[in-house]
């Protein structure tokens, strides 16, 4: 255990601890006393990378604060490896669950980079509970909801292997760059393994076009070998030495006649080795006698997949529809080459102009097949962006560094501010040139628009909207939802009847201008047959909204905080007088604070939750771009090895179940 030194005298960082407090999920709701007393106890501790905070089935003795740099929680695997839990940065706590419940520690916790911690140990706090019986009743009770949900959150299912099928509706040589990039985009995105499988003349050109020199097979070779023995595959798989994917080459009869009834006990060999297993069965599709019918010996196939890819051009109508044909398959795939627009967790729209060479296909065309990839491997990445105003500005900083890392964005969701950030990047714009955007807000711009813009009536609100729809419609054009390339949505609220309202559909740039709509400040936008206003006064992080659209991996961008922690008060910035708190001084704070309560209680469902330190700026500082927007790039360098944690493509940070068998080790 890390030895501590005396106490210094802390007078001067009460303040500041208090507000570290404050945002630890454990301690939030506290009174601003109680949060001192704890603050009060609280003792500095410094350790460089390597070393180890505490072990697993240690005493639990204390209760840490993170300041600054990060950690993970380790615990041995079955072969006694580390096996990696989580990561954890600046503001975040360790250690409260076996303090408050008497238990020992269920992990070992190593420092990452050299880090600043604040622990609170066990005898100081338990003093401070004798105290204040209050805040002990609140204490225990938020730590008894932990136990009790975590135990769900361990019942995710495990990793399953998949069979998959691909037909494709394409020319011979597109069906071969199409397939080889899919599977490259599956082994890069998941890093498993992963086998294509190729019948007839077809296997061997894909062999050649990759290089590799092809095993002949053919039926006579399988009548004197056991399809339910693995040795098979050492003697036919192929390996790709650049990619790891792995190339079975079998002849078109090999699932027919008498060897149909091998097929269920080949599939089970299949997933004894591999993760992934694509069999392509384009060259077989259809009876000469029933066009457009699938021949029994391939619905004999499909029926033992666990899922279908269908690949078809969007210009011309598909010959099959698999949904029909095949119903009891478990996931359907549609790829739709042609115009780009926005995807689905099962379809997926693919810019196509065929193979640029070869196999090799243009880097626009990669980038649709590595979202499939990642979306066959349940590992599509949704972004929560919430509301805040100028706070905003900080997700334009995230946004630069998600950028620089390359973490893939599949799903956008927003809120008010987090909305019309999201619009622009799921438009396709770049993070420089949001921030462009964001620069040409000034004290002139603001000034000589709001000005203008004011509602003389009163009618709704105290500003009529025109200035921001004419900004939305300048950047954002009137495109509908689904010509985005990035699939986006935004929440709004229904103020005649207070439902939260989620926008898809129609045109962007309305659906941005009402979720905008602070009530009373905004006159409130009509969509159909609703008012609606802002969003933030139902879902101020939108994290529900990226997980229904389809999203595996759930980032949430936080940017709410309690009334009495914005650090630049409405006073101080010339809005309202300071003898008193005036009515929008009163109705600000209620605003700010109805949506730290919801975001708070809403938690839980992200895997990353990044909460950006917004310093000495007010939500009203729309001028200052420049000032505030570093510090979103501050937050997500902080969050960036939870992130990649989470995605396999970042195997360094990401440790993925690999299957240790190859061929030639049987």
């Amino acid at each position: 255990m890390p030895i501590m030194s005396e106490r210094p005298v802390r007078q001067d960082f009460l303040d500041e601890w208090s507000h570290l407090l404050r945002r630890a999920p454990l301690f939030h709701d506290l009174e601003a006393e109680e949060l001192k007393q704890i603050a009060a106890k609280l003792q500095p501790l410094s350790l460089p990378k390597g070393a180890v905070v505490y072990r697993e089935n240690d005493r639990a003795d204390a209760l840490y604060f993170i300041q600054s740099g990060r950690v993970r929680a380790v615990t041995p695997d079955e072969t006694g490896s580390e096996k990696i839990l989580n990561f954890l940065g600046r503001g975040e706590t360790f250690g409260e669950t076996a303090l408050l419940t008497g238990t020992t520690r269920t992990a070992t916790i190593k420092v990452d980079s050299p880090a600043h911690f604040l622990v609170l140990y066990k005898m100081d706090f338990e003093n401070f509970l004798l105290k204040n019986p209050r805040a002990s009743t609140y204490l225990h009770r938020v730590i008894s909801q932990r136990l009790i949900i975590r135990p769900k959150k361990s019942m995710s299912p495990s990793f399953s292997p998949e069979v998959l099928a691909v037909m494709m509706e394409l020319p011979r040589d597109e069906q071969l760059a199409f397939l080889a990039n899919l599977s490259f985009s599956i082994k890069e995105q998941t890093r498993r393994r992963v086998l294509l499988v190729e019948l007839g003349n077809q296997g061997t050109v894909l062999a050649d076009a990759l290089g590799l020199k092809p095993v002949t097979s053919t039926s006579s070779m399988f009548r004197s070998e056991d399809l339910t023995n693995p040795k098979i595959l050492e003697k036919i798989s192929l390996l790709h030495p650049a990619s790891g994917l792995e190339l079975l080459l079998l002849p078109d009869d090999i699932f027919a006649g008498q060897f149909q009834r091998a097929v269920p006990a080949f599939m089970t060999v299949l997933l004894e080795v591999y993760d992934y297993v694509l069999i392509n069965m384009s060259t077989a599709k259809s009876r000469p006698e029933s066009p457009g019918k699938l021949d029994e010996s391939v619905r004999h196939v499909l029926s033992e997949c666990d899922g279908l890819i269908h690949a078809h051009k969007g210009n011309q109508p598909p010959q099959f529809r698999y949904e029909d044909e095949v119903p009891e398959i478990p996931r359907f795939y549609e790829a739709i080459l042609g115009p780009l627009r926005a995807s689905s967790p099962t379809k997926f729209y693919v810019p196509w102009n065929g193979p640029a060479n070869g196999v090799a296909v243009a880097s626009g065309t990669k980038k649709a097949l590595d979202r499939m990839g990642r979306a066959i491997g349940r590992v599509q990445v949704g972004l929560a962006m919430g509301s805040g105003a100028a706070y905003g500005y900080t997700l334009i900083g995230m946004l630069k560094i998600f950028e620089r890392e390359k973490i893939p964005i599949d799903y956008i969701s927003g809120t008010s501010m987090g909305a019309l950030l999201g619009s622009l990047s799921a438009s396709g714009k770049s993070a420089d040139e949001i921030e462009e955007i964001a620069h040409s807000i000034s004290k002139d711009w603001l000034r000589r628009n709001i000005f203008r813009d004011i509602n003389w009536l009163f009618h709704g609100g105290l500003i009529k909207g025109d200035t921001i729809s004419n900004f939305l419609r300048k950047h954002l054009g009137d495109i509908d939802f689904e010509e985005f390339p990035t699939p986006f949505a935004c929440a709004a609220t229904d103020i005649m009847t207070g439902d939260g309202v989620v926008l898809r559909e129609g045109k962007v740039w309305e659906a941005v201008r009402a979720s905008l709509s602070l009530p009373m400040i905004f006159v409130p936008y009509k969509i159909g047959t609703k008012f609606l206003v802002d969003g933030g006064l139902v879902n101020p992080v939108p994290t529900s909204i990226i997980a229904s659209m389809g999203a595996n991996i759930l980032i949430s961008i936080n940017l709410t905080n309690k009334a009495s922690e914005r650090r630049v008060s409405l006073r101080r910035v010339g809005m309202f007088p300071s003898s008193s708190p005036g009515f929008f001084n009163v109705f600000f704070k209620m605003i700010y604070t109805m949506q730290y309560q919801i975001a708070a209680a809403r938690t839980d469902l992200s895997h990353i939750m990044i909460h950006p330190e917004t310093g000495n700026f007010s939500w009203i500082d729309l001028h200052r771009a420049k000032q505030i927007i570093p510090l979103g790039e501050v937050a997500a360098e902080e969050a960036l090895t939870k992130i990649k944690s989470h995605l396999p493509y970042f195997s360094d940070y990401c440790p993925v179940p690999q299957r240790t068998i190859r061929p030639g080790s049987f």
